[in-house]
């Protein structure tokens, strides 16, 4: 009786991993499903063959962004900065950053913080988001400084403010759409990679083609 018992816990035990296992596994396949219904409709791709496509364009396009960031760093502020009167710019109030440090601190940030903006989104969390938003409005705060300090405290040559601002401005820009190219490309694999392996299709052109066949089909009598 005793070993008729333990066989009996052993199987009702099984049972309950068995079904645990389960839901675990379908919430996973029903968060999973969710991030890439957002994911489609953000981006629209009208079908999985334009995925591949998109995937490739974006890869292509974030590597030229990337190029011509350190390009430009390169030639307007590491080789041309003396030139532009960098060594006349005050540090930054918080930090106490040179401008030449601030060139590489404030693309850094612009990179974070898309990647956790993106991270936010499409996860649908707040911490995330949040982060990103701080670190938004701190390269923000260091793009538009040297115009503050030109304007309000009139320490700082309106010109060498403006080329400073635009300088840090534009790093940011090819920065943050050269990383959300990237993020985007990632994204858009994963969910062909996703879709490839689950067998299922969540692009418009499917979804309309359901629709259109459930439409067409005949009444129940």
């Amino acid at each position: 009786m005793v070993l008729g018992d333990d066989s009996q816990d052993e199987v009702i035990q099984a049972v309950d991993n068995a079904a645990a296992v389960n839901e675990v596994d379908g919430a996973t396949s029903a968060y999973n499903m969710e991030m890439m219904e957002s994911i489609v409709q953000r981006l629209k791709p009208e079908d999985r063959h334009q995925i591949r496509d998109m995937i490739s364009e974006r890869g292509r396009t974030s590597g030229a962004l990337g190029i011509a960031s350190i390009l430009f760093w390169w030639l307007a502020i590491h080789n041309g900065g003396e030139t532009l009167g960098d060594s006349n710019l005050p540090d930054s109030m918080i930090g106490d950053f040179t401008f030449y440090r601030l060139s590489i601190i404030v693309p850094a940030l612009a990179l974070i913080a898309t990647i956790l903006l993106t991270m936010g989104r499409e996860k649908g969390q707040s911490l995330p988001s949040n982060a990103g938003g701080v670190l938004a409005v701190l390269a923000a705060f260091f793009i538009l400084e040297p115009l503050g300090r030109a304007l309000l405290m009139g320490d700082l040559d309106t010109d060498d403010a403006m080329f400073a601002s635009g300088r840090l401005a534009i790093l940011a820009v090819l920065i943050h759409m050269a990383t959300k190219m990237q993020v985007d490309s990632i994204l858009l694999e994963w969910v062909r990679g996703s879709m490839m392996s689950m067998d299922i299709d969540v692009t418009p052109s499917q979804e309309g083609s359901l629709e259109s066949q459930a439409d067409e089909a005949p009444p129940l009598v």
